[in-house]
């Protein structure tokens, strides 16, 4: 049967039973037991046997036992009741430890670092280029503990290659790093003595962390990298300041340079340089001897201060160094840089809801991805491009109204691929494709902009062509067999890449329509809607229906795969869990088989806390190997795949998931405050370590979940079987708690495929009443529109107006579909 007919007859006959299966609660029983708090009363350096044990319990159960349970509280997940459940990641990545062993990653210490810059110019011009020449970073690790300069620059003997095959050997052992040394001991090595860090404003990428020596002394350290007029470098500014105490009342501060050329350097007035070539400009009257600064300070009549500006590549500094650090001047550079990345975020949408930890959230992990770009990491291997990943990343930027940003950065990340060259002479072309496809969909549907379509035109249809060609000749009338993923060489009909390829071809066949040009819709629908029949014929062969009413559909069509009894206890099945959920958001399956689907996710292990799980060994829970890759040491979370779940979700307005998703990602798939994160995440504790660790952050693909799951909360497009925009849920999927009497959630700018929207909530639930004050863009035609009020328990629509008229509501859903402009809703409540 063609997939639409199915589509339309499981809307009109099944919608019982899909409601029954979305809205019926995995396992209520284990939602009435509430377990305990379990971070909150951790002491370091060790983790409680009740902490350890609870954990486990939790993994080893077949629903998102803690998430059920916080579900079914009356106010829903918050923050609050989401974040004592586990110890905050720290760790970020590999620890290198020795010069010369830094390929994979560059903190030393392995703690998580910060890539700082400051663009010259606008972050789409500094990120698009797929040459590192022109792109500086200072990554500052976030224990205070040192900085390294520009990790991604070319050894002499490498030079750079776009040939990913050569990406690893084109990066350097060898680091610049700035490493700091207070009391004998390395800045940050104690973490039981760690002041954890925090941002400037909560947001900005200006570092603030404190440290206590062994002797008591304290120190603040902050630091950010900015630009200065006297040189040409990147400067990274650093401030510490040492406190004494009655007993401890002096200090000793050493800063130690690591050049992998090894310079002579001297001390010249202000300068630490080699030659003409200054390392670092100081203040104060340290000494040097080889490669170390030492200033001895004297704490007895209160604290010192010592300012530093370390520059990212050794160049002239104009005039004696002074101005640089002068007081004046750090505060300004200081202020430039936070003056720059408020004015960049003003050029975005403008989002405001009440709750200041998820909002320094969004700026931040937006700051992030404006630097990073296509980029998927910086700082280590990851610092080069996953397509695939990649387009929902850089969408993220356009779907906040970012779309200089994010036209540069598509266009760079459509010219590459991982196809090709000696180490991968073939890789998974038809993901990469279908990505691409989609990528250029989703741009043309939110700007408008034909020119970008027609630029790349050749390239979009050489991808449909090779698709047509590989259907033409393939037995089972799909896709070729291909590798499945970077991390799996095995060649099958891979059922991400068949329908990640089957939903690009179908929504670029939409943009070949809405721009006229019927002779390409004529040209690629006919053997489109044959690999449509095709692919379902092949994924009805392979799907297997459980007992209990879930369904299964294994990552590799006709493997004859049968379902994971759990979906983590091994690496396979692991993999399922990140690769799964592309095919389900891709409007391929029915109302009913995505209730199904997401039933089969939820009762066999698929989420923790609202996130992806993943175990990337196979380990068995209990057996956490802390010598094994960060993030990776026991069973975990993957976040980076977290989008596509959380999309899923919204098709199946799914609200209360998607907001156990987004406090779950938001108090444990980041670090505390700092908002870093790797690839993945460890969950299982490991003997002998505290904090959580992940695997080479920060990852912009794992913002992007963050950020694409809010705006899908806060805006959520429909689309029909044929990919066209058919509506808009305005606040959807709001927390309960944005709507408590007095709070207000407020939308501007934000970009759809109708157009800007907008809208502003205003609670006085005390009294009764919600105000609503929308504006609705302009290209609506006839799309539905609703705007959802989710208040708190106790609380119950009764109706809704507009201009003096009643507006249908049903449940908490207020019908606005035929207005336009600018429509003040006023919605009452009872309770």
């Amino acid at each position: 049967m063609h997939p639409r007919a199915s589509r339309r007859t499981a809307r009109a006959a099944g919608a019982a039973v899909v409601a029954a299966l979305l809205l019926a609660p995995a396992t209520p029983a284990l939602a009435a037991e509430p377990p305990p708090p379990l971070a909150d009363r951790q002491t370091w350096p060790t983790l409680s046997q009740e902490y350890v044990d609870g954990v486990r319990q939790a993994l080893a159960a077949r629903t998102d036992l803690w998430g059920e349970h916080l579900i079914a509280k009356p106010e829903g997940p918050t923050y609050d009741n989401v974040k004592d459940y586990l110890v905050p990641i720290a760790t970020g990545g590999v620890a290198t430890g020795v010069t010369g062993n830094g390929a994979n990653g560059v903190s030393d210490t392995g703690y998580h670092y910060l890539p700082l810059t400051l663009p010259q110019g606008d972050t789409a011009e500094t990120q698009s280029p797929a040459e590192p020449s022109g792109n500086h970073y200072a990554l500052h690790t976030a224990d205070g503990s040192g900085i390294t300069a520009d990790w991604h620059t070319p050894c002499d003997a490498a030079p750079w290659t776009g040939d990913y095959s050569e990406a690893y050997k084109a990066r350097c052992g060898d680091f610049r790093r700035t490493r700091f040394f207070v009391g004998g001991e390395r800045f940050g090595s104690d973490l039981g003595r760690l002041t954890p860090a925090t941002l400037q404003d909560g947001y900005l990428p200006i570092l603030r962390v404190g440290y206590r020596d062994a002797a008591g002394v304290t120190y603040t350290q902050e630091s950010f990298a900015a630009r200065a007029p006297e040189t040409p470098s990147l400067v990274s500014y650093v401030k510490i300041t040492a406190t004494g105490t009655k007993t401890a009342r002096s200090a000793t501060l050493r800063v130690h340079l690591e050049d992998p050329k090894n310079p002579a350097l001297t001390l010249n007035g202000r300068k630490v340089a080699a030659g003409n070539a200054v390392h670092l400009l100081t203040d104060g009257s340290p000494t040097l001897s080889g490669a170390d600064l030492t200033y001895e300070l004297d704490l007895a009549r209160g604290p010192r201060t010592v300012t530093l500006a370390v520059l990212n590549n050794p160049a002239e500094v104009r005039g004696n160094g002074a101005s640089v650090l002068a007081p004046g001047s750090y505060a300004k550079a200081r202020d430039s840089v936070a003056a720059y990345w408020k004015r960049k975020l003003a050029q975005g949408a403008r989002i405001s809801v009440p709750e200041e930890y998820a909002t320094r959230a969004l700026r931040n992990l937006l700051i992030q991805n404006l630097t990073m770009g296509w980029r998927y990491s910086i700082g280590n291997f990851y610092e080069q491009q996953y397509v695939p990943e990649m387009v929902d990343t850089v969408s993220a930027l356009g779907e906040f109204g970012f779309g200089d940003d994010y036209r540069a950065n598509l266009q760079t990340l459509l010219t590459m691929t991982k196809e090709g060259g000696p180490a991968y002479p073939v890789m998974y072309r038809n993901w990469e494709q279908g990505s691409k496809l989609l990528a250029a969909a989703r741009y043309y549907r939110l700007t408008g902009d034909r020119a970008f379509v027609e630029r790349n035109l050749d390239a979009l249809r050489g991808y449909l062509d090779d698709y047509v060609r590989q259907t033409a000749a393939d037995p089972n009338g799909i896709l070729e067999k291909q590798r499945c993923c970077e991390d799996n060489w095995n060649e099958g009909y891979w059922t991400h890449a068949q329908l990640v390829s089957w939903w690009g071809w179908r929504d670029l066949l939409q943009v070949f329509r809405s721009l006229g040009r019927d002779d390409l819709a004529a040209a690629y629908g006919p053997a489109y809607e044959r690999f449509t029949g095709k692919l379902r014929e092949v994924v009805d062969r392979s799907k297997v229906e459980l007992p209990d009413g879930s369904l299964f559909v294994p990552r590799e069509l006709l493997s004859g795969v049968q379902p994971y009894d759990t979906i983590t206890e091994t690496r396979d099945s692991s993999y399922w869990n990140l690769l799964a959920h592309y095919g389900f958001a891709s409007g391929f399956f029915t109302g009913e088989e995505s209730a199904k689907l997401l039933k089969y996710v939820h009762t066999h292990g698929g989420t923790f806390l609202g996130m992806v799980r993943f175990n990337y060994t196979g380990q068995a829970i209990g057996d956490c190997n802390p010598g094994g890759l960060a993030g990776y040491e026991g069973t975990g979370v993957d976040q980076v795949y977290g989008y596509q779940y959380n999309r899923f979700l919204a098709i199946n307005d799914q609200p209360d998931r998607q907001v156990l998703a987004f406090y779950g990602q938001l108090a444990h798939g980041f670090s505390r405050d700092t908002f870093t994160v790797g690839e993945g995440a460890n969950i299982d504790p490991c003997p002998g370590t505290f904090y959580r660790g992940t695997w080479l952050s920060p990852l912009s693909a794992n913002n992007a979940a963050y950020l694409k799951n809010l705006r899908e909360m806060l805006v959520h497009e429909e689309g029909d079987e044929t990919g066209s925009p058919t509506g808009l849920n305005l606040a959807f999927a709001t927390p309960r708690g944005w709507l408590a009497d007095g709070e207000r959630v407020a939308v501007a700018g934000l970009p759809t495929a109708f157009g800007e929207v907008g809208y502003t909530l205003t609670s006085r639930l005390a009294r009764g009443e919600v105000t609503g004050e929308v504006s609705l863009p302009s290209g609506l035609g006839d799309a539905a529109v609703k705007l959802r009020l989710r208040v708190p328990a106790g609380h119950r629509l009764v109706g809704a107006s507009a201009a003096g008229r009643p507006l249908p509501v049903s449940g908490d859903t207020v019908e606005l579909t035929g207005l336009r402009g600018k429509v003040t809703v006023k919605a009452t409540f009872s309770g």
